[in-house]
């Protein structure tokens, strides 16, 4: 019989974003077992196997419930782990060879990542999308969620009760982690907008992502449309589209966008558009979000300069180097 050999960890975020380009329409309990040869194979060539079927750079991460399950060998990375690893928080791909599901690669990751990093892997695993640096844009979209907000916590929250190191940053992170993100850009701003105020946040919590709205009658007519999908939506009626497209408004742009703003604020609604120019720019951002507060109804103490100086660290991690507005 041969050994179990579990791939855990970046390798098998590795597989998974693999396995999610390859099967677009699935999510992960659709992905059946891959039986991969007959004979057994030696344990270097299990290594190179599962190296192999989970599109996984060198060294290869594997997870080690017992001490017997570590690998002496230079391409293999061994991680002690305590968490839940029954048999069904493993995909088996044949030859003795596992990967573990997303619900507990994420609590493994916790273990060296900090709360952003991990939000914004959940973003990406709960959302429509997929990191691939190998497309134009850096991703692949209109896919089918892989894992549920509440599957990685359910994990998350039995391996904090085993006192599983990283269980615990897994489930702050899952604070700042929303579904039905359709880019990693848009799964940033969430984080930008959920992360409370004394860590660089906005603290605008309250809202869902790309959720379909019915237009009342008067403001489908005005916009010739009857649904609208926003970016984000919050139980007051604002919405806030993200233009990737934009870089600053021209007087046009602003001209259309306020005719637009009016059409929904007649019917209690409000819509506030956010540009790649306005994130990038800390006092835009800082002018932006105030607006956005005033449209939620929102009256708190202006931010403090320690709070300021917080989101500027913030806003130049998920949003890149300050390019000054005139520039």
């Amino acid at each position: 019989m041969e050994r179990r050999l579990i791939v855990g960890y970046q390798s098998a975020v590795d597989y998974w974003r693999a396995t999610r380009v390859a099967s677009p329409d699935k999510d992960e309990s659709e992905f059946g077992n891959k039986v991969i040869g007959a004979l057994p194979l030696t344990s270097a060539e299990q290594v190179a196997r599962a190296m192999n079927l989970c599109c996984a750079e060198e060294p290869l991460d594997v997870v080690c419930p017992t001490r017997s399950d570590r690998r002496n060998s230079k391409r293999v990375v061994n991680h002690s782990w305590k968490g839940p690893l029954t048999r069904d928080r493993t995909l088996a791909l044949g030859n003795g060879i596992e990967v573990c599901r997303m619900p507990a690669v994420f609590s493994q990751l916790a273990t060296d990542l900090d709360e952003v990093s991990l939000a914004q892997i959940a973003g990406e695993m709960a959302g429509n999308y997929v990191i691939d640096l190998g497309e134009e844009e850096g991703m692949v979209g209109d896919l089918a969620p892989l894992v549920t907000i509440s599957e990685l916590r359910g994990y998350a929250e039995s391996a904090r009760a085993l006192n599983v190191r990283g269980a615990a940053r897994a489930c702050r992170a899952l604070d700042l982690a929303l579904p039905n993100s359709n880019s990693p850009r848009e799964t940033d701003i969430s984080i930008f907008m959920m992360q409370p105020r004394v860590q660089g946040g906005v603290d605008l919590r309250g809202f869902e992502m790309n959720v379909p709205i019915k237009l009342p009658a008067s403001l489908a007519e005005k916009l010739n449309k009857k649904v609208i999908i926003p970016d984000f939506t919050w139980p007051n009626g604002t919405i806030l589209e993200y233009d990737s497209k934009r870089e600053h408004f021209s007087p046009e742009e602003r001209a259309r966008d306020e005719l637009k703003r009016r059409a929904y604020q007649a019917v209690g609604m409000d819509c506030l558009t956010l540009t790649k120019g306005i994130l990038r720019n800390n006092n835009e951002v800082d002018l932006f979000f105030a607006e956005l507060e005033r449209s939620l109804g929102l009256r708190r103490r202006a931010p403090n300069d320690r709070m300021l100086e917080s989101r500027k660290l913030l806003r130049a991690r998920l949003f890149g180097k300050e390019v000054k507005a005139d520039s």
